[in-house]
């Protein structure tokens, strides 16, 4: 299975993966690379994956996604997050995707960037939101694509099959 990212780069990325490891860590969570999932549980043969990818890359300027307050669910994969506003480019390039990869989403989009996956009481989730620090990015540029392949739900079985620049 394979997962299409939207990932941030530079001092975005270095301050998200820093908050990520360090609730990670703290909460005892799976550590995983700071991303906004496009589109998830791609099926297919890799190689067709990877041209499918270059061709919506090439497809793509970069564009501005903002951030939200932080949020959170009674989802292990949806912890603690920060929404992502769903903006029209940002809708236009989930669609867009959605072409190219000839995908079914089972689930309407709600782009997000994870900051914790598990399993937590609310209380809990609702303590490390106030501790959360105060200077989390609020916007990021798109400009780089990856291709991930899942062997699980694991994040540690998850390796890189392509990384695009836009």
């Amino acid at each position: 299975m394979f997962h299409l990212w939207i990932v941030p780069t530079g001092e975005v990325y270095d301050r998200l993966a820093g908050v990520i490891a360090d609730l990670s860590a703290r909460h005892h969570g799976p550590a995983f690379d700071p991303h906004l999932t496009l589109l998830g549980r791609l099926e297919g043969e890799e190689e067709v994956l990877v041209d499918r990818t270059r061709r919506f890359a090439r497809a793509l300027h970069p564009f501005e996604v903002r951030l939200k307050e932080p949020g959170y669910e009674a989802q292990y994969f949806r912890c603690l997050f920060l929404p992502a506003e769903p903006s029209p480019p940002l809708l236009q390039v989930h669609q867009r995707a959605t072409q190219i990869f000839n995908a079914q989403p089972t689930s309407p989009f709600d782009p997000h960037v994870s900051l914790l996956y598990g399993l937590f009481p609310e209380s809990v989730k609702q303590e490390i939101i106030k501790a959360l620090p105060l200077d989390l990015p609020g916007s990021f540029s798109v400009s780089r694509l990856q291709l991930i392949r899942a062997e699980s739900k694991n994040p540690q079985d998850w390796q890189v099959a392509e990384t695009l620049d836009l």
